[in-house]
């Protein structure tokens, strides 16, 4: 007799994403706010497994956010991030939400709050009837790239060669990240090289 696996971590995540992102939407009001990381790639088609739901928003949002689900938030400074963030469950999902996050990679470091252009072109996929906002590809690519997440970098840009993508987003994205002219052009190396 084998024991039920129970539901994958991506239907896990379908099933309260819906729920969770009204409960997003009514928190932050007019704060801009969106689905990050994994959990937004796999929504975009691109297949990166992850048990976690995560979300940028602003700090004021955050605190609003965890005033209504009665969890505190904290100011966290890992490898990567520094941001205050909340972090519950919700049916066995881990939720993490970061308000005004900063990513720190090795020369560069983006501040998404301070990226006009991020905001702008943010990608509505339905989940359950319900309009999440993601992350465009190429905002987590120009981020893999600034983090150092070669492999991350590499499925991204096979995804996007494969399905398109536009590449004015990302040269304002550069931009406005006010990235180093080395981690520019070995983003391009990396989307212009051929497998």
């Amino acid at each position: 007799m084998t024991a039920d696996p129970g539901p994958s971590p991506e239907s896990a995540q379908d099933h309260v994403l819906g729920p969770l992102v009204r409960v997003i939407q009514e928190a932050v009001a007019d704060a801009p706010w969106a689905l990050i990381g994994a959990s937004a790639l796999r929504l975009q088609g691109v297949e990166t497994p992850s048990a976690n739901l995560e979300f940028i928003t602003s700090e004021k949002a955050i605190t609003a956010l965890g005033e209504m689900l009665g969890v505190p938030s904290d100011w966290g400074q890992g490898t990567y991030l520094v941001a205050n963030r909340l972090h519950f469950m919700r049916h066995g999902v881990p939720v993490f939400v970061f308000g005004d996050p900063v990513f720190h990679g090795p020369y560069d470091s983006l501040a998404p709050r301070e990226i006009p252009s991020l905001w702008d072109a943010l990608r509505r996929v339905e989940v359950g009837g319900v309009p999440v906002l993601c992350t465009p590809l190429e905002w987590e690519i120009v981020l893999a790239v600034v983090l150092g997440q070669t492999g991350r970098a590499e499925l991204l840009r096979d995804h996007m060669r494969a399905n398109e993508y536009d590449s004015r987003l990302v040269v304002r994205l550069l931009r406005e990240g006010r990235v180093a002219s080395h981690t520019e052009e070995a983003l391009w190396a990396l989307l212009e090289q051929r497998k």
